[in-house]
């Protein structure tokens, strides 16, 4: 071989080699890409299969006692030396939310922007369904609190979680079964989520003579719900659960979600059907609006949300659009989602479903 030929075969070797190592080099790239879009979509689908699980359960047990007094009364609980409800101070990511300053007994609560980047934050509220059954009322005679008396105590257990409210009367408390005894259809209340300071309060909502005890299901198992869920620092979707029954009262359900955001639907001819969308932050529709007018929770039939993920790890200038936009055809209820360059560097991606209140809708 001649040194020509040797310089021909070394240059064609080169340009070889340069070509292999560049179809790698896209190929590894394109493949942390495609993993990046996985993870960001896989917890896209996550968040919105857990708000589902949750959302659709909401109202379990109570959502057909709007005449019982149950239904928009505020929520009172505490758990040994420490009240829950109303909370005066949350945690991060929750620190802003204000609704559990006067807590509301509701199937789903949307307190408009007050979690990380301007995202709304959902309360929502069920009986565990093994305990949830019929309201049944309680008799005046014989109810001195700690006992409350009943027709009967089938199914209730010691260790229930319950609320006890009334028509007429604005406060309801979650307290406590400690004993049943099924001979005299009593039952004493006690344990870590009855507290003396409840003796009165209960007993005025007894001798109303328009009380009523919901089950909402056991500190041991068969947990109730009451927990908030919304977007915190470093983007992820957090859950927290008011009443500290699952250990650590917020943790993460899923990472790479930087917005979370909600609308109402609701029933405006009590026909059963949802037919419009309210932002809850419109006049009428906000938390103490609410309050204020609690008949208008039943005519919440469904949630509709939107979650917005990202990709993390591979980066890419002006990869995303600089506006995204979530209930796009909605109109005026539009929400406008506005990047940086260095958002937009990773690859958004909106997602929407509209989640049916199914305790709601069974009432209509």
């Amino acid at each position: 071989m001649t040194l020509i030929e040797l310089m021909v075969a070394l240059t064609v070797g080169l340009l070889l080699a340069l070509a292999v190592t560049t179809v790698i080099a896209v190929t590894l790239r394109q493949q942390k890409v495609s993993a990046s879009v996985g993870e960001r979509d896989q917890a896209g689908t996550y968040a919105m299969a857990q708000l589902d699980k949750y959302i659709r359960s909401a109202g379990s047990g109570f959502s057909n006692t709007s005449a019982l007094g149950m239904l928009g009364c505020t929520l009172h609980a505490g758990k040994g030396s420490t009240t829950l409800l109303p909370a005066a101070s949350l945690a991060a990511p929750f620190a802003s939310v204000s609704s559990l300053k006067a807590p509301l007994a509701a199937p789903v609560l949307v307190e408009k922007g007050v979690g990380a980047n301007g995202s709304d934050v959902l309360f929502v509220m069920a009986a565990h369904g093994a305990a949830a059954d019929v309201p049944r009322a309680v008799l005046p005679a014989g109810s001195a609190v700690p006992t409350l008396a009943f027709n009967n105590v089938i199914d209730l257990a010691p260790k229930d979680l319950v609320l006890v409210a009334a028509s007429g009367q604005s406060d309801c408390y979650v307290s406590q079964i400690n004993t049943t005894a099924s001979t005299s259809a009593t039952v004493v209340l006690g344990g870590a989520y009855y507290a003396a300071s409840q003796v009165t309060a209960v007993q005025a909502i007894v001798d109303s003579k328009d009380a009523y005890l919901a089950a909402l299901g056991n500190s041991t198992g068969g947990y109730p719900m009451a927990r908030l869920f919304g977007v915190g620092s470093g983007d992820a979707l957090y859950q927290y659960d008011v009443l500290q029954l699952s250990g650590s009262a917020v943790g993460t359900i899923a990472e790479d979600v930087s917005h979370l955001f909600a609308l109402y639907g609701v029933d405006t001819d009590k026909d059963g059907k949802v037919d419009a969308w309210v932002s809850p932050g419109a006049a009428g529709w906000t938390v103490a609006d609410l309050k204020a007018a609690s008949s208008k929770i039943n005519q919440i039939l469904a949630i509709r949300v939107a979650v917005v993920t990202h990709s993390h790890g591979v980066k890419q200038a002006g990869i995303s659009p600089a506006t995204l936009y979530a209930f796009e055809d909605l109109g005026s209820l539009k929400q406008t989602i506005t990047l940086t360059s260095a958002q937009r560097a990773d690859r958004f991606k909106v997602t929407e479903s509209i989640i049916p209140l199914r305790n709601n809708l069974l009432v209509q």
